[in-house]
């Protein structure tokens, strides 16, 4: 029998490996499956990045290098990654369920005719058989699924498993892999960044969200020196991006990010579902409310009975006071 291979797409963001790659070589690990783990890594300068990651407890790193992979493509990395898997021929292919996971997974799976299970909260091998569960109906319910054959693919959901340790001396073997790169048929001129998405959200230890709550620029200002305060970044729930104070480039929840902060400090914000869902991995939840019988509430570790226009600046206050002593 040929030796099970689990592939893992690896994702670099900002010069720099994201914590999602690491986060789904953890989870393969904790499974203690009998299998050869490879992180695929693309792009068109990703030595370095190989490099970083062979001190991590993974067999090989497979690296493809091509200028039309400076940039995301659909077109282009769809095919790369198609070619990669034809190649290797996984059992168990990997993608964190973020915007480049939730782009590429469903046309492989529909070109290679191989299932997919996507936004994947746990996972647990028992009998040789893979047992996951993700949310199902916007969070309400949650689905409990068990894979019977090979392969498949899975999108894990960030910030639900940690970010595997590294090691002290390398482990991994780096192998080039040569696989023809077509230029795309169409080409994106130019990227635009959003200021605000540059915070890099999702690793934030504090974050300071703002709700419907908020009410105008104004308010969603005063948001912005809470979180300043506190060294922390600033998210959004969908009522806050409906208003017009910002856009949907730092949106948490089913439709947005899913966070893990140390401290959030909810403002103005209800507590639907839909946004709960991404930030149920704080380790602590602070709400600030006027409406007693907000939801939020019964989520939230503190609350806070009261208007953000009085509870924030008194806040900040109490701040510059501590920090003056």
């Amino acid at each position: 029998m040929a030796k099970e291979r689990i592939l893992i797409f690896g994702e670099v963001y900002h010069n720099s490996i994201k914590s999602i790659t690491l986060e789904c070589i953890d989870a393969i690990k904790h499974l203690k499956r009998k299998a050869e783990l490879i992180v695929l890594l693309s792009g068109e300068d990703v030595k370095k990045h190989a490099e970083e990651l062979s001190y991590y407890p993974i067999d090989k790193i497979i690296t493809v290098e091509s200028p039309f992979l400076s940039r995301f493509s659909i077109e282009t990395w769809n095919n790369m990654v198609e070619s990669v898997i034809e190649n290797l021929e996984p059992t168990i292919i990997v993608f964190g369920h973020t915007e480049i996971g939730r782009s590429i997974t469903p046309y492989i799976s529909e070109r290679l005719n191989i299932p997919l299970f996507s936004n994947v909260e746990t996972l647990e091998m028992k009998e040789n058989k893979l047992q996951i569960t993700r949310p199902a109906f916007s969070g309400k319910l949650t689905e409990y699924l068990q894979i019977e054959e090979t392969p498949y693919i899975l999108t894990l959901k960030p910030k639900v498993w940690s970010s595997i340790s590294k090691m002290e001396n390398k482990k991994s073997q780096v192998i080039a892999m040569n696989v023809e790169i077509e230029k795309p048929v169409f080409s994106l001129s130019r990227l635009v960044q959003s200021e605000k998405e540059q915070s890099n959200l999702t690793d934030a230890k504090i974050i300071v969200g703002a709700g419907r709550g908020v009410e105008t620029k104004e308010g969603f200002e005063l948001v912005e020196q809470l979180a300043q305060k506190l060294g922390g970044a600033v998210g959004v729930s969908r009522g806050a991006v409906e208003l017009g104070v910002t856009d949907s480039s730092i949106q948490i929840g089913q439709t947005g990010k899913t966070v893990a902060p140390d401290i959030y400090i909810a403002c103005g914000i209800s507590g639907a579902i839909q946004h709960l869902i991404g930030v149920k991995s704080a380790k602590t939840i602070i709400a600030i409310n006027k409406d007693p019988h907000s939801p939020i509430f019964e989520y939230a570790d503190y609350c806070l009975v009261g208007d953000i226009f009085d509870v924030i600046p008194a806040l900040i206050k109490e701040w510059n006071q501590e920090s003056m002593e």
